[in-house]
């Protein structure tokens, strides 16, 4: 069954000829759909997916198709606090310049707050699209912190005074906004999207759920990811792409791997293979592996795992020692 059409305006993001930061993006109708549905609720998009699915890069691709610039990216840590997505206070400078250096700036606490990029996108007129990268991997609080802020609009700054603040001090990149305690989004301006990513690493807060529009990217089919060599490597000879293809589809098959090599990771082995390798040298490494393949070894079998220690490029597809012990032949006895 086809998804609704959304009504416009909301209906922004095309389906076709989408463009991430690293090239043509292959997008699902049912992602575009979520995106739009976050952008007519002004709710911010949660993605999660394995790590390599395009989950980061949809946050350029939304603001390529909305015209916008490239998206304020907030990198989240096991340490962030929402406040730091919001301003940066610098009270050693203030510090210092109090102690030893210009004593009457050092009087106004506005001259050293620094809008973050959530607080940046909150107070801006135009709309803007912001990246919040991983934010399984900060405190469980952080999620419920940014709750107020992204529902209102607005951000309280605890190191400025609400007095005196007749002379309007502004931020560099946002000089039209001036800095003050309560932070209030402009009248009229359009709220930003946030997309939002996570690798399921933990279960977010169910109130920051709520106020989220969800999608899973899910692992794409071998016929997917022809379609995204396809794109990425459009002047590449096709039967070259897709053997490349089928051989790395039939390696993330082996049971044995702890960790499959991922779609981010198949673009990085295509681009060598194509760009790096001498081109003879690939195309008999795809002819002795697509018959090995067709003989029935090294595809589900562990009986012929050791052809995948000869593959060129492996180093760009198996991370983990242990993989890469499970796909090379044990060495003889006495060797």
């Amino acid at each position: 069954m086809p998804l609704p059409k959304l009504n416009a305006p909301f209906d922004r993001v095309p389906t076709t000829g989408l463009r991430g930061q690293f090239g043509p993006y292959l997008a699902t109708e049912s992602l575009v759909h979520a995106a739009n549905t976050a952008l007519g609720l002004g709710l911010p998009l949660l993605l999660t997916g394995e790590p390599g699915s395009g989950k980061s890069d949809f946050a350029w691709v939304v603001a390529h198709a909305l015209g916008l610039e490239a998206p304020l990216r907030c990198q989240v840590r096991s340490g962030t606090t929402a406040k730091e997505l919001l301003y940066h206070f610098d009270a050693l400078v203030r510090f210092a310049d109090a102690q030893h250096g210009d004593r009457e700036r050092s009087r106004e606490p506005r001259h050293y707050v620094t809008l973050q990029p959530l607080g940046l996108a909150l107070m801006s007129k135009a709309r803007q699209v912001v990246l919040i990268d991983e934010i399984d991997k900060a405190p469980r609080d952080l999620p419920n912190d940014l709750l107020w802020e992204l529902d209102e609009g607005s951000f309280e700054i605890s190191e400025v005074s609400d007095v005196d603040e007749s002379t309007q001090i502004f931020d560099d990149k946002l000089p039209g906004v001036p800095l003050q305690r309560r932070m209030q989004r402009p009248g009229g301006a359009e709220r930003p999207l946030l997309v939002i990513t996570s690798n399921s690493e933990r279960q977010l807060p169910d109130a920051f759920l709520r106020r989220c529009v969800f999608f899973h990217i899910p692992s794409p089919s071998d016929s997917d990811l022809v379609k995204i060599a396809r794109e990425r490597f459009p002047n590449e000879p096709l039967k070259l792409v897709t053997s490349l293809v089928e051989i790395f589809a039939a390696l993330r098959r082996v049971e044995r791997l702890t960790k499959p090599p991922s779609t981010s990771e198949l673009l990085n082995w295509l681009e060598a293979m194509t760009r790096i390798y001498d081109r003879d040298e690939v195309q008999m490494a795809v002819d002795a592996f697509e018959s090995a393949l067709k003989r029935g070894k090294g595809a589900l079998s562990i009986k012929g795992y050791q052809h995948w220690s000869a593959l060129p490029g492996l180093q760009c597809l198996i991370k983990l020692r242990e993989d890469l012990d499970s796909l090379t032949p044990p060495k003889p006895r006495g060797a």
